[in-house]
């Protein structure tokens, strides 16, 4: 009886042991190393000089295209369409107060169907420069003059600001890979000096490829019009400037 169950604990002992080996302890070897080197190679996108469809800033437009006030170059960081047109209407002069005026057209292109005019106010960059530096577009104004007026002194719109109210979600903003840093602001632009105002921004690592605005017109206004306005037609010029690196916001 004694044999028989040493022979069981016995029987025992090697199933475990076979089931359940005990692991042993992986020891590196001292003075030994090996590296693998790894390379690779991008070289920056083929520019991009013609307008896009804003709504799909990868797809080059197949619409007419015109009301493109943008001069494009052969670089890799240029504008590719901006509204070239904005007409506030007529109203009547007032004596005791500024007033503003509503936008009323816009001259701007169809993009992708030549039989539909795109109705919002369309600006497009195309940055394939590689470097990720990002980018800044600032916005100023010319004096809007009276050509009928010929007194030097009296002749432009007094206080006028042209005003686009473009914060936060109200600009449209499309970009293929990323609109990650890329914003757009509200701004007020004089009319009577050459202020400008940055109105879009890349950041830091941002903005690559194309990227579109787009704003509908009731955002758009010529605000602060002086009283006692002389009667006449006033022209001036928006003058947009793109810069090859972010702006320094203002401490």
């Amino acid at each position: 009886m004694k044999k028989t169950l040493s022979t069981i604990v016995l029987a025992s002992a090697l199933l475990l042991g076979t089931v359940a080996p005990v692991a042993a302890n992986a020891a590196t070897v001292d003075g030994t190393s090996g590296t693998t080197k790894t390379t690779a190679a991008f070289t920056a996108p083929k520019p991009v000089t013609t307008p896009v469809d804003p709504d799909n800033p990868d797809t080059p437009s197949t619409g007419d295209n015109g009301g493109n006030g943008a001069t494009t170059g052969d670089g890799n960081l240029t504008f590719l369409y901006v509204t070239d047109a904005l007409d506030f209407g007529s109203a009547e002069s007032v004596s005791n107060n500024t007033q503003s005026l509503d936008l009323s057209s816009l001259s701007t292109g169809s993009f992708t169907d030549a039989k539909v005019a795109n109705t919002n106010f369309v600006t497009e960059i195309s940055d394939t420069r590689g470097t990720n530096a990002g980018w800044a577009v600032s916005l100023s104004s010319t004096p809007m003059t009276n050509a009928q007026d010929k007194d030097a002194n009296t002749n432009t719109l007094k206080g006028a600001t042209v005003d686009f109210n473009g914060g936060g979600d109200v600009t449209k903003i499309s970009n293929k890979a990323s609109t990650t840093g890329i914003t757009a602001n509200t701004v007020s632009v004089p009319t009577e000096s050459a202020t400008a105002k940055t109105i879009y921004q890349a950041s830091a690592d941002n903005g690559a490829g194309q990227t579109a605005f787009q704003l509908d017109p009731s955002n758009i206004k010529l605000a602060n019009v002086g009283p006692n306005t002389k009667t006449g037609t006033y022209n001036g010029t928006l003058n947009w400037t793109l810069s090859d690196t972010p702006a320094i916001p203002a401490e």
